[in-house]
């Protein structure tokens, strides 16, 4: 081994063990103030929400969720129903869109806070879940709000295709 080629491997290994030395005594901070643990949370990954208007689809949000849970639920314990759940907001989505009356760029929030939270009573149990935090809600595109004229053209429209 060339003594330029080992002076590199020491100097990034004193590198490498001065970077780790914080994370090692964040660890430590941590168990020492466990008994001041705040609630548990779950965070589900992005969903793409769609924004339907008289049987037609008009827009997508992206919507992020957060589970915030009571004390003493294990976090754990959401992994394995959590595609059931999105599933069923899927589901409701489609059937029952959460649209606002008045934008396409974002969902009607209490209305699937309240969904959200009904399916994590079935699906997880009653009480395990406290509430539910919409964290981010992005459009896939800008389209103007929704006026009187717009929703008569739509429900106009033919619902066939012509060729």
């Amino acid at each position: 081994m060339s003594p330029t080629l080992s002076r590199r491997l020491i100097l990034s290994l004193a590198a490498s063990a001065m970077m780790a030395g914080p994370a090692f005594a964040s660890s430590e901070k941590k168990k020492e103030g466990e008994g001041q643990a705040l609630d548990p949370t779950y965070k589900l990954g992005s969903m793409t929400i769609p924004i339907i208007a008289n049987g037609r689809i008009v827009n997508y949000v992206f919507v992020a969720l957060t589970l915030k849970l009571t004390s003493g639920t294990e976090v754990e314990s959401f992994k394995a129903q959590e595609p059931a759940l999105r599933d069923a907001i899927m589901r409701a989505a489609y059937r029952t869109p959460f649209v606002r009356p008045d934008t396409w760029q974002e969902v009607d929030g209490p209305r699937l806070q309240a969904f959200v939270l009904g399916q994590c009573a079935t699906l997880f149990g009653k009480g395990k879940v406290a509430a539910v935090e919409i964290a981010k809600q992005v459009p896939r595109k800008h389209v103007m709000p929704p006026n009187a004229a717009t929703l008569r053209a739509l429900q106009q429209k033919p619902d066939t295709p012509s060729p």
